[in-house]
């Protein structure tokens, strides 16, 4: 994942859309590094879904209550601040 806050985006949007619950399913559009050896050929896949794991943990934890007030408030930057440190571990 090239931008994580991005991913954070997604994972939170399908999430609160109740994706999943008829049976679908995400697919990873991963592929081995090229240099990557055949026995490791799947690790890239692996590591993939971990990261989306680990995203749906933080999305689970979000607070939606402090989403709201910062939104009534127009304070954007305390909401980022808040994501980031989620994403961080540091909330």
């Amino acid at each position: 994942m090239e931008n994580l806050r991005a991913a954070f985006n997604q994972v939170k949007v399908l999430k609160e859309n109740d994706y999943g619950s008829h049976g679908e399913y995400v697919g990873l559009d991963v592929k081995a590094m090229r240099t990557t050896r055949d026995e490791d050929c799947y690790k890239h896949l692996e590591n993939s879904l971990n990261i989306f794991k680990a995203l749906e943990e933080k999305v689970e934890r979000f607070d939606y209550d402090f989403q709201r007030k910062c939104v009534e408030n127009r304070d954007f930057e305390a909401l980022e601040m808040y994501v980031m440190n989620l994403l961080m571990g540091l909330v």
